[in-house]
């Protein structure tokens, strides 16, 4: 009666341990995939603010506008007057202005860097995307 109580108890040790494995695998798919989510969620963010500053950019005078002038610095590094701004308190926003293509006056290419407050790469990265301006 002993033996048979020992292989009822073992047989049931091992679903245990699957079911277990199991578990902890869908666990840790449950904590990669609300990472996933939160990063996408912070990146839609920051690309909207990126396309704010554009559309905000493309309203000014390309002339007598600080904030479009164009500038050999590199204005993507570092807070410069004109160049950056914090348009939320968790980003900050940076934009660097060169010439446009074939020199033209009324074009500009702008790239614009989004830089979330929070260092935590896992939920968070660093939006840098770059177009051309025309001045209407």
């Amino acid at each position: 009666a002993r033996s048979a109580g020992w292989m009822t108890a073992r047989f049931a040790l091992i679903p245990a341990t699957v079911l277990t494995i199991g578990l902890v695998a869908v666990a840790e798919l449950l904590a990669v995939s609300l990472r996933m989510h939160m990063l996408g969620r912070e990146s839609t963010t920051a690309t909207r603010l990126a396309q704010d500053k554009f559309e905000e950019l493309m309203k000014v005078n390309f002339t007598t506008h600080p904030s479009i002038q164009i500038n050999a610095a590199n204005t993507l590094d570092s807070n410069v007057a004109n160049y950056f701004d914090t348009p939320t308190p968790q980003y900050t926003r940076r934009w660097q202005v060169a010439a446009g293509p074939n020199a033209n006056q009324r074009l500009r290419t702008v790239t614009v860097r989004v830089i979330p407050v929070l260092g935590d790469r896992r939920v968070s990265d660093v939006v840098t995307i770059t177009t051309v301006l025309r001045r209407w």
